[in-house]
Parts: C-alpha cells; sequence; structure tokens
C-alpha cells in the first residue's frame, strides 16, 4: 500500500498536469479506486487466513537456535518467519560444498544461513551491489522497480554484521560478474533474492553447471505479485533444462533441484 502511494505521488509531482484541476480530481478519482479495491482484496485475504495457519505444534518455532537467529536477523531481512524456517531447513539438507547469497541488501538472511549452518565450518559468499547499484537491467515485467531501490544499505556495514562468522565473505557487484575472479565450484545452496528476471535468469544459467551433488537452489518472491519476472526467468530456465525440478512452497518461495544430483 505504502509503495503505491509513492509511487504515484512521484507521479503527480512528475507530471506538467499537476496543479490543474481536472488533472487532480482524475489522479484522486483512481487513487480512490485503487484504495477500495486494495481493501477488498484485503478483506478476501483475511477469509482465506481463516482457520489461522497452525502454529500451536510447529518444532522449529520451538527450536532455541532458530529463534535466536530471528532475533539476531529480524532488523536486517525482509524476509517473514515463514520463509526465515524454510532457509533454515533447506541450509541443513543439502550435501557438502560451497553457500551462496545473491541479493544480500542489508546482511539479514546471509546472517541466518550462516547460524544454520554453524556446526558444518562451510564457506559462504554473498553477493549485492550494495549502496552502488539497486539493479543492473530491468525487463518490460519489472514494472514495480527503479534501478536504484534497495540501495539504503552499506557493504561495510553488512561486513561488521558478518564479522562474527570467519567463514563468510561479502562480495559487492552484480551477479554473476562479481563472481568471475572466484571461480565458483561444488556450490552446495544458494539463497537468490533478486526480484527481477535479468538477475534471476542470468544467476541461475550461471549456477546450473557448478552445483554439487545434493544441491538446491532457494528462489524468492516465486508466485508474488509484484514480481512476476521471476516466475518468468524460473520457467525460460526449466524450459532449457529439463532436468531441474521445480517445488514452490508458501508463502512466496520455490525450490529448484537438480534431480541428477540426488
Amino acid at each position: 500500500m505504502l509503495n503505491t502511494l509513492k509511487g504515484r505521488l512521484a507521479n503527480w509531482k512528475a507530471s506538467p498536469q499537476k496543479w490543474q484541476i481536472t488533472y487532480i480530481w482524475s489522479r484522486l478519482t483512481t487513487l480512490s479506486t485503487a484504495l477500495l479495491r486494495k481493501r477488498r482484496e484485503s478483506k478476501e485475504r483475511e477469509k482465506l487466513l481463516s482457520p489461522a495457519i497452525e502454529t500451536e505444534y510447529v518444532a522449529i518455532l520451538f527450536d532455541a537456535e532458530f529463534r535466536s537467529s530471528v532475533t539476531q536477523v529480524r532488523d536486517y531481512t525482509c524476509l517473514d518467519i515463514a520463509r526465515l524456517a524454510n532457509l533454515w531447513n533447506l541450509a541443513r539438507l543439502v550435501g557438502p560444498g560451497i553457500f551462496l547469497e545473491v541479493g544480500s541488501y542489508k546482511g539479514g538472511t546471509a546472517l541466518h544461513i550462516c547460524n544454520a549452518i554453524e556446526h558444518r565450518g562451510a564457506s559462504l559468499y554473498c553477493f549485492d551491489p550494495f549502496e552502488k547499484g539497486g539493479f543492473e537491467k530491468l525487463n518490460h515485467q519489472d514494472t514495480c522497480f527503479k534501478p536504484g531501490d534497495f540501495t539504503d544499505t552499506r557493504y561495510e556495514a553488512v561486513v561488521r554484521l558478518l564479522s562474527s562468522k570467519p567463514n563468510a565473505r561479502v562480495i559487492q557487484g552484480f551477479f554473476p560478474a562479481a563472481a568471475e575472479s572466484l571461480n565458483l565450484r561444488d556450490i552446495a545452496f544458494c539463497h537468490l533474492d533478486v526480484d527481477v528476471y535479468e538477475a534471476t535468469k542470468d544467476s541461475l544459467e550461471y549456477m546450473a553447471p557448478r552445483l554439487a551433488a545434493r544441491s538446491l537452489i532457494v528462489v524468492d518472491d516465486v508466485d508474488h505479485r509484484e514480481t512476476p519476472g521471476v516466475n518468468k526467468a524460473v520457467a525460460d530456465f526449466l524450459a532449457s533444462h529439463p532436468s531441474f525440478i521445480f517445488i514452490p512452497m508458501f508463502p512466496t518461495q520455490a525450490v529448484l533441484l537438480p534431480k541428477f544430483l540426488w
């Protein structure tokens, strides 16, 4: 809702007609219609959540390590508790190899993954342009984003956040170009959270031939209403890589599993 209001306000400010009464009236009418639609959709979602999602017997919500990690990262991630739980369990499921996060933003999920695999001593590389740029390329489907989005973060701040994790390395730059000098191989796990078509597709193409046995990729923002580019990128990748299995997860994630490696 807030993003919708910000976007409409920006459009109004940019219009040469912004002080014309007829233009103002048309914009207010459009905004009112949009707000009514949002309110109606909100009520429909409330109905879908009745009965409420069962949490009383969900074991991970009582896991002390998981709860401690959530407390550490809650101010540094956009992910909700369900997606954090999925990451925690899946990071512990894979075989030996290196761990990646592509799209680290403020570093919260990278820290969460490090906490989940603390006992393994595996290396984790997290990639993001941080304050130097939001998106490298935007497709015609990526209409909800601007090139400078997600720049309210700092490389140095994420390095400090992960400073207690000796096996974590923070790399500033757009993936996969930022990984060219690293010669990454035997990727056991990747959390891919880049929101848009080109970055998702390029990242998947880079990782496909570099995956380890019993590896998987967790893709964020699958079936998210504001990120259709992610779904299109995954669909195009699967069309050219039929050996991968696609497993959607609630609420807006999916696992890509190379079945020939399991």
